[in-house]
């Protein structure tokens, strides 16, 4: 009879940072977390906590979120106050203000992006707030309207893998949407972009009318610029956020100047250029700083071209 070879324990985390090197990937953290971690080197991602799938298997094992989960959390997210840097604007009186987003392993992907469909909270501050919004989270991935979003497309009901991004919020001075592909004129040498004012709410769920430019992907040459009425925009309060109406002086300016403009074209061809697809990107700025906040593949184009003016 030979040894037995004693087994080697099987490591299931529960709690992975950005950029950590033994994360797993998207089977792990979801491709949204997983994408945003492979660039953390490269361009300035928020800092934050993948809640791992690992973590949302033992919320459903357990019928609600297991003081194991509830420890792991509470930790990270007090690390991650204590690397914060800033002031009022990012630490509040709970501790650093964060932005809570599903990273789920089907979603954000090549065929289905999920946009919109689960809930994503800004401005969440404190331990159980937090723990409440991964709850919450978790809760809108069993939702009617993500339920329907994924039988649309063919996606198992039961047993879908979720996971939950904690970063650190972006006071957003500006925020804004970037595609590296024309969505509408599927022009795949132009680049557009949308912005407001504040924090992206008001941009992403559609109820302000935004500034916007096209650029020429090749040459980075701008094409177009058009002022919008950005007559709404999206700012943190205590209650987390809330939209507004904006100052007239800010509806007079442009929500990004030339050269910020420029950044994000950059960055929009370079994310496709690593990833070898056309990119939708969602981006901010504070105090003239870029922040790269989360991206995904185009699922919706026409037959590609080349050349055709929207």
């Amino acid at each position: 009879m030979g040894e037995t070879v004693p087994q080697r324990s099987v490591v299931t985390p529960l709690v992975l940072w950005l950029g950590e090197p033994s994360r797993a990937g998207a089977a792990l953290v979801g491709q949204k977390s997983a994408r945003l971690s492979e660039f953390v080197s490269r361009y300035p991602v928020p800092d934050g906590f993948c809640v791992t799938i690992n973590a949302y298997r033992a919320h459903l094992r357990e019928g609600g979120m297991p003081q194991s989960v509830k420890k792991a959390v509470t930790a990270a997210y007090r690390r991650l106050g204590e690397r914060a840097e800033g002031g009022e604007e990012t630490l509040g009186p709970g501790g650093v203000k964060v932005a809570v987003r599903s990273s789920a392993v089907d979603e954000d992907g090549q065929e289905a992006s999920f946009a919109g469909q689960h809930e994503t909270f800004l401005n969440v501050c404190g331990p159980e707030q937090v723990l409440g919004a991964i709850e919450s989270t978790w809760r809108s991935a069993r939702s009617e309207a993500a339920l329907t979003y994924r039988r649309d497309r063919g996606l198992p009901d039961e047993g879908a893998a979720f996971a939950v991004l904690v970063q650190r919020l972006v006071a957003a001075d500006s925020s804004g949407v970037t595609f590296s592909v024309d969505p509408v004129s599927s022009d795949l040498d132009r680049i557009v972009i949308s912005a407001n004012w504040g924090l992206g709410e008001s941009l992403v769920g559609g109820t302000v009318n935004p500034d916007r430019w096209a650029f020429e992907k090749s040459s980075l040459s701008l094409l177009e610029a058009s002022r919008g009425g950005k007559e709404r925009m999206t700012i943190a309060d205590e209650q987390g956020t809330r939209d507004v109406n904006t100052p007239t002086f800010l509806r007079q300016l442009p929500a990004l100047d030339e050269v910020q403009a420029l950044q994000v074209a950059r960055l929009a061809r370079e994310l496709e250029g690593s990833c070898g697809w056309p990119v939708d990107v969602e981006f901010a700025f504070d105090d003239k700083r870029l922040w790269l906040l989360q991206f995904r593949p185009v699922t919706a184009l026409a037959s590609p071209s080349v050349g055709v003016s929207a």
